[in-house]
């Protein structure tokens, strides 16, 4: 079992997110990706956003495998669509962000473990598209 690393990741409300990960000395070739949203841990059913595998530019999440002198990376692409972000409650106080947790999962049954974790914060702003 990994202990996960800790990953805050701030999205913006009005535009589409997109988070890039290199996993340097892992191969994701045929793996199981799953990432929740949700307003805090182990908050119920149903998630806020919940993505899984997806091939790359749709919402959700792709990998990309390469081998560079020997050394193995996985190159993970998270994916949120604008109107999915834009979705999100406006719950905290006026003029505030709205904070929330996500977490990364990788692999499936008994071979599945959190990877990433950390706040998920959705920066408020004025301009919409």
């Amino acid at each position: 079992m990994i202990s996960p690393g800790n990953y805050p990741w701030t999205v913006y409300r009005w535009q589409p997110a997109k988070l890039t990960i290199d996993f340097v000395g892992q191969d994701f070739t045929g793996q199981t990706f799953k990432s929740e949203v949700r307003a805090y841990q182990d908050a119920p059913d149903p998630a806020l956003i919940s993505l899984a595998n997806a091939a790359s530019p749709g919402e959700g999440i792709s990998v990309s495998v390469a081998t560079v002198g020997g050394v193995t990376t996985s190159t993970v692409e998270i994916r949120i669509n604008e109107t999915t972000i834009e979705g999100l409650p406006f719950t905290n106080p006026r003029g505030t962000d709205f904070v929330a947790v996500w977490d990364l999962v990788i692999g499936s049954g008994s071979a599945k473990a959190r990877w990433l974790e950390g706040t998920f914060i959705v920066h408020g702003g004025s301009t919409q598209l």
